[in-house]
């Protein structure tokens, strides 16, 4: 057997056998060239994405987008101890792109539920309809005041 990068047929170059070699298709000039799919060959599993249609997609993905409790956090927060620092960093890391997390995830099971609960909210600030930049920088703010009166 000829090793992958040998074999003539890999390299795009024309063989005696075969003829000239095309790159592949891609969707759209696969479709353009007839070899589109057939209604029977159409997979149901995921509509089209419009605007009409469009879901998020973590429901999908088996989650359900948790809206946050920011006065619960806050109140957790100020508490401190680990739980209280753990869920400041995580908030402030995922409102501020500029902030890295630097905690292990396997820290996420010193967290009673009502903190992990929490910290899944954080993951969903951008996710549930009807966030606010502005309230999340309000949060932000107020973490950031919590945490630095701590210290």
């Amino acid at each position: 057997m000829i090793p992958h990068a040998q074999n003539p047929a890999n390299s795009g170059q024309a063989t005696p056998q075969q003829g000239p070699v095309s790159a592949p298709l891609n969707r759209r000039e696969s479709i353009a060239a007839g070899n589109a799919l057939t209604a029977s060959q159409t997979p149901t599993k995921n509509p089209p994405v419009t605007p009409q249609t469009y879901q998020h997609p973590a429901p999908q993905r088996g989650l359900e987008p948790l809206p946050l409790e920011p006065e619960l956090l806050l109140k957790r927060i100020a508490q401190g101890g680990h739980s209280g620092q753990f869920l400041a960093d995580a908030f402030l890391s995922a409102y501020r792109t500029d902030t890295p997390f630097l905690h292990s995830l396997s820290e996420l099971g010193k967290l009673d539920a009502e903190g992990f609960r929490l910290f899944h909210q954080i993951l969903h600030i951008r996710h549930v309809s009807g966030w606010s930049d502005d309230g999340l920088y309000q949060i932000g703010q107020q973490i950031k005041a919590i945490t630095k009166a701590g210290k």
